[in-house]
C-alpha cells in the first residue's frame, strides 16, 4: 500500500507546484495562520476556552476527538514512514520532521470541527467548520509539507474519529461511569500503557515516537481530570461573559506555567530516551489534568465558578 500511495504522491507534484504558483504575501500569511490554528499551540489556546467558557461537554468531546485522531494519524505516519514533498521542486514554507502520510493537521481539524458541527447542529456553524477544515487541509499542501493523498487520508481518519465520538462513545459512556473511580483510573493507565507499547518507533527506531507520548499524556490527564470532576467538582460553565473570560485568563496562566515551566525545568534532566519520554509524559499529563481538573478546582476556590 505504501508503494501505491507514493506513486500517487509522485504524480501529484505538478498539482503542488500549480498551487504554489498563486503565492503572494497575503496568501502566505493566511495559510500559515490556518496551519497554526491546526497545530498544538492553536488547540492549546482553543480547547481551554471551549471547556471553561463555552460548553464543558463540547470541550471534552472535541478534546477527545483531537487526541484520538492525532494518535491514529501518528500511528499511520510512523508505520508507513512516507516522505513529505521534496524541496526542490516544491517550496517548503513550514518546518516539519515527521513522515508525511497522513496529515494530522487534516485529521485533527476534521475530527474536532466535524464533532463540534454535529453537536451544534447549526447551518452557519457547519459551513464555517467546512471552510476551516478545507483551509487547514489546503494550507498543508500550499506550504509544501503534504501531498494531496496525505490530506485526504487525514480527513478520512478524522471522519472515522467523528463516528467514534458521536456513535461509539455514547454506548460506552454509561458502562464506564458505572465503574468505581479506582477502576476508572486503572483503566486509564492500562490503556495508556498498551498504546505506548504497540506504537511504532521514530526515525532512529526509538519506541514509542515522542509525539505518541505527548498525546497519550494529555489524554491521561484529561481523563483523570474528568474522573475528578464527575465525582467531586461538578464544574459547570455558567455566569456572565466577563466572569468566563476571567476564568480563561486565570486558567491559561496555570496552563502556561505547567506547559512552559516544566519544559524549562525538565530540559536539564534529559539524557536517555526513556527518561526524556518519561518526563514528557508527566508534563503533558499535567497539562491535560490542569485543563479538566486543577483549573476548575481553582475556579471554585477563587469564586470564578
Amino acid at each position: 500500500m505504501g508503494d501505491w500511495i507514493q506513486t500517487l504522491n509522485d504524480a501529484s507534484i505538478p498539482f503542488l507546484l500549480w498551487l504554489q504558483s498563486f503565492r503572494n504575501p497575503a496568501l502566505d500569511g493566511y495559510m500559515m495562520l490556518m496551519s497554526w490554528l491546526g497545530s498544538e499551540f492553536g488547540y492549546l489556546f482553543f480547547f481551554p476556552f471551549l471547556y471553561w467558557a463555552v460548553n464543558k461537554r463540547w470541550g471534552a468531546l472535541a478534546g477527545l476527538a483531537l487526541l484520538f485522531s492525532v494518535l491514529i494519524g501518528d500511528f499511520i505516519k510512523w508505520t508507513f514512514r512516507l516522505p513529505r514533498p521534496a524541496s526542490p521542486p516544491v517550496q517548503r514554507l513550514w518546518e516539519e520532521t515527521s513522515p508525511g502520510f497522513v496529515s494530522t493537521h487534516a485529521s485533527s481539524s476534521m475530527a474536532v470541527f466535524g464533532t463540534l458541527a454535529r453537536l451544534a447542529r447549526q447551518t452557519w456553524f457547519t459551513i464555517a467548520a467546512i471552510v476551516l477544515i478545507l483551509s487547514i487541509g489546503f494550507s498543508r499542501m500550499y506550504l509544501g509539507v503534504h501531498f494531496p493523498a496525505d490530506v485526504v487520508g487525514g480527513w478520512l481518519v478524522g471522519l472515522f474519529t467523528v463516528w467514534v465520538i458521536m456513535r461509539l462513545l455514547p454506548r460506552l459512556e454509561p458502562t464506564v461511569l458505572s465503574w468505581s473511580p479506582a477502576r476508572q483510573i486503572v483503566a486509564v493507565f492500562v490503556a495508556a500503557a498498551l498504546v505506548l507499547l504497540i506504537f511504532p518507533g521514530d526515525w532512529e527506531g526509538n519506541r514509542p515516537a515522542s509525539s505518541a507520548v505527548s498525546n497519550v499524556g494529555v489524554l491521561m490527564g484529561l481523563f483523570l481530570g474528568l474522573i475528578w470532576d464527575h465525582r467531586r467538582l461538578h464544574f459547570q460553565v455558567s455566569g456572565s461573559w466577563p466572569r468566563r473570560i476571567a476564568r480563561y485568563v486565570v486558567g491559561m496562566v496555570l496552563v502556561a506555567l505547567v506547559y512552559f515551566g516544566l519544559s524549562f525545568a525538565f530540559a536539564s534532566l534529559g539524557g536517555a530516551y526513556w527518561l526524556e519520554q518519561g518526563l514528557r509524559l508527566i508534563r503533558y499529563m499535567l497539562v491535560g489534568l490542569v485543563i479538566s481538573g486543577v483549573a476548575p478546582w481553582l475556579f471554585f476556590r477563587i469564586r470564578l465558578a
